[in-house]
């Protein structure tokens, strides 16, 4: 069947921002690997995200190809309508991966940057949430018709469940996530011993997820749109929104890494800031000055991926992290007689 115009709308938008994530990802990798900073279980989800993009913009194109997606429910014949629910299960199936993996991407990326005790364990019991709702939410999509078959094959007499209600429900739930990791790290950069211009900028660049909340927000309200009369034609809305609210996110969950890369957009150090991006305390042992990090400060890991912010260039091996943040040690001490005393003081040699 000819592809109608809103499929093609849909294609057309969504592959945009599939290649503007792909764009972040592939960005967040060359940050990785120009500063030296190991992968972890952030990058690796936020590459497992952006192959479920992808295979999220290929189950769209087959939608609008072959499943009607767009069209008038009586314009199509009864093949197409079953395509259209096959494909719509299996987008579902994609879906409820996506953004569970994209929220803990997130948090994961909070916890290699605050490392405080109490924040671990509650990114840890939080992401825990996560993945279990997710799993919870991904059996019950498995379950919601018995048999399953009798979700696009309307002439099998099976019992399904009210899938809008379904899909609101775990809607709620990653509204309420996304709220939660939006506000997470404002306590943590505001107690940083950092000027309170670069805490704004910080802030700002975190603070771009508001719009995931509000993608999340208007997903919901375009739900109630779809029309059991003529779902192929009124599921647009939710179904455009259903690939910009993981898109959003995957791109904001980037933006704070790919900015080390760029240097020039970042607030300039003033005389009033300290030079190295963070406090630390330093501990003097064995005649070495070995870095501690204090309770407000992120990870070495973290401190050598923004390094470029404050430097403007990339930094070069260090031996500990006091030098790798320019903290110097006075070691010569001048010692000046008081005006009325008549001999000096001399070394003993």
């Amino acid at each position: 069947m000819a592809i109608s115009a809103r499929g093609s709308q849909m294609i057309v938008i969504v592959s945009v921002l599939v290649a503007l994530c792909a764009i972040c990802v592939v960005l967040r990798v060359v940050a990785r690997l120009r500063r030296r900073v190991g992968f972890g279980i952030d990058d690796y989800l936020s590459i497992l995200s952006m192959v479920l993009m992808l295979a999220m913009l290929v189950e769209l194109i087959l939608w609008c190809t072959i499943g009607g997606n767009g069209a008038h429910v009586k314009t199509l014949d009864n093949e197409t309508i079953q395509n259209y629910y096959k494909i719509f299960l299996a987008n579902q199936f994609t879906y409820f991966v996506l953004c569970p993996a994209i929220k803990i991407s997130i948090i994961c990326f909070y916890r290699r940057v605050f490392t405080t005790p109490q924040f671990q364990q509650f990114t840890f019991g939080l992401n825990c949430l996560i993945a279990a709702w997710g799993t919870g939410i991904f059996l019950a999509c498995a379950g919601q018709c018995r048999p399953l078959n009798a979700y696009w094959d309307k002439s099998i007499d099976g019992h399904c469940f009210n899938a809008n209600l379904f899909f609101i429900v775990n809607q709620a739930f990653n509204v309420l996530m996304d709220f939660v990791i939006l506000v997470l790290p404002v306590p943590m950069i505001w107690g940083l011993h950092r000027a309170w211009q670069d805490k704004l900028a910080l802030n700002g660049v975190f603070a771009i997820g508001a719009f995931v909340c509000f993608a999340s927000i208007y997903r919901i309200v375009v739900l109630f749109w779809i029309s059991p009369i003529d779902p192929t034609y009124t599921v647009y809305q939710a179904t455009l929104w259903t690939h910009i609210e993981p898109s959003v996110g995957l791109i904001c969950s980037c933006l704070p890494i790919v900015r080390g890369l760029f240097p020039a957009f970042t607030l300039k150090k003033g005389s009033n800031r300290s030079n190295a991006p963070y406090y630390i305390n330093t501990d003097i042992s064995n005649s070495q000055i070995l870095s501690k990090s204090s309770p407000l400060s992120p990870d070495p890991e973290y401190l050598k991926m923004q390094s470029a912010i404050y430097t403007g260039s990339q930094p070069a091996k260090r031996n500990w992290l006091g030098d790798e943040l320019g903290i110097q040690v006075q070691t010569d001490i001048a010692i000046t007689p008081d005006n009325d005393s008549t001999t000096a003081l001399k070394p003993h040699t």
